[in-house]
């Protein structure tokens, strides 16, 4: 009997249709499409960064290469490091201390050289307003605040509420109180005669004072040094000369003496002041010079 061959062992001849149906694919085909995986692969590696990058993005950093390492790596390439802001060598800090020492100096000469000018001005206006008869408490208030350790200014205080006469006043206000203290000084007490007695009303009426002789200790020579004294602005020494009076002549000077002693103690009090502000005035403008 004849045995059908098996069909898969058939062979169809070389270049016959069925046999170009069944082989697979070529040589050339297989490398033709290698070289177009590798060139899709390449321009994705090369181009997707920018495909799928978001747009804000910051760019990439540049590789870092062998050489830039060598050069972060190498203390020979370092560059020295800056300087820190604010900070200062010692010769810089020397200067800045030295300069705000310079101005602290020159403020606080400036303020020493407005406070003296003001108690100089002040006790100006002090002298100026003590010379009346007026009272000047307002006056003395305003040095007070630039001399607040002045004695002189403390001593001030209770004559500033009165004042007290002028020296123009007291000069022409003398002769009348030397004249009750002429009377005053023959005043023969208890103890007198008659003729004093008599002598003594008389000049109650009718004053008369010696007036040419200035020696002795008879009232009215010492009258007549005193009178001359308080015509010269002598306050304090006319009050000394009129010491020597006897008690009745002082007594009958009470109002008058009590005036030029208050005149007194202002005049030397206020002088006292000028003379301490111009001083420290004076010492600060060379000090600034």
């Amino acid at each position: 009997m004849t045995i059908a061959p098996d069909p898969a062992e058939i062979t169809p001849p070389h270049g016959s249709p069925a046999y170009t149906r069944r082989r697979g694919m070529g040589g050339w085909t297989v490398a033709g499409l290698c070289a177009v995986s590798l060139m899709a692969g390449a321009a994705l590696v090369a181009y997707a960064p920018q495909w799928w990058s978001h747009p804000d993005a910051p760019a990439a950093a540049p590789a870092t290469t062998a050489s830039s390492m060598h050069q972060m790596v190498s203390p020979v390439a370092e560059p020295a490091a800056a300087p820190v802001a604010g900070s200062y060598s010692a010769e810089a800090t020397a200067d800045v201390t030295g300069l705000q020492s310079r101005v602290q100096a020159l403020e606080s000469g400036q303020d020493r050289t407005v406070q003296a000018a003001a108690a100089a001005l002040s006790s100006a206006l002090l002298a100026e307003a003590s010379a009346t008869s007026r009272p000047f408490a307002r006056e003395l208030a305003a040095v007070e605040q630039v001399l607040p350790l002045s004695a002189n200014a403390a001593a001030l205080r209770r004559l500033a509420q009165t004042g007290a006469p002028t020296r123009a006043a007291l000069a022409a206000e003398f002769d009348d109180a030397a004249a009750r203290a002429a009377v005053a000084a023959r005043d023969p007490g208890e103890r007198g005669g008659l003729l004093d007695r008599i002598g003594y009303a008389m000049a109650s009426i009718v004053t008369i004072r010696r007036v040419g002789s200035t020696v002795g200790d008879q009232p009215d020579a010492v009258l007549t040094r005193a009178e001359r004294q308080v015509d010269d602005g002598d306050i304090d020494g006319a009050l000394t000369t009129l010491g020597a009076l006897p008690t009745p002549a002082r007594r009958a000077m009470g109002a008058w003496r009590a005036g030029a002693e208050r005149r007194a103690a202002i005049d030397r009090h206020v002088t006292a002041i000028r003379a301490t502000a111009l001083s420290n005035l004076a010492q600060v403008s060379r000090a600034a010079s």
